[in-house]
């Protein structure tokens, strides 16, 4: 009965440590992701096109391999996306701002207006933009002023 109760312990020990480590290692799941919307602006009036990227900044500790985008709508509104889901991992990113494509309600066919910005918010380490994602972001704290 001893070896009984011996193997019984020892199984039930093993299926503790087999769900523990499933546990961690989860389903593939990735990083937390944090809600990340904001307004980008030009000269104070809201952007009406484009893309902002979010680069992972190693240089302050966001060892991220996943870059986050999000479309530029309708005054000026964008909502961050990493890998498919909403919203970006914890930590610092550099950010870009490109209008290299039509507004969203642009007619099919029809060339949209020009949206002029400098170059230099095209490229993450030039636009001097960074931002902290946070799980409780003060409100504003993704909004994105630029100037011509």
């Amino acid at each position: 009965m001893s070896n009984e109760k011996s193997a019984s312990s020892t199984r039930l020990l093993w299926v503790a440590c087999l769900c523990g480590v499933t546990g961690l290692v989860g389903c593939g799941g990735g990083p937390r992701l944090e809600s990340v919307s904001g307004k980008v602006t030009l000269q104070g009036s809201p952007l009406t096109a484009g893309i902002v990227t979010f680069t992972p900044d190693a240089s302050k500790g966001n060892t991220s391999k996943l870059t986050a985008f999000g479309k530029i709508g309708e005054g000026g509104s964008y909502t961050i996306v990493t890998d498919g889901k909403d919203g970006a991992a914890a930590g610092w990113y550099k950010v870009s701002v490109s209008t290299d494509m039509p507004p969203m309600d642009a007619p099919i066919g029809k060339p949209a207006a020009s949206i002029t910005l400098n170059p230099k918010y095209k490229n993450p380490e030039t636009s001097g933009l960074a931002i902290e994602v946070v799980a409780s972001p003060n409100a504003g704290a993704y909004d994105l002023p630029l100037l011509k």
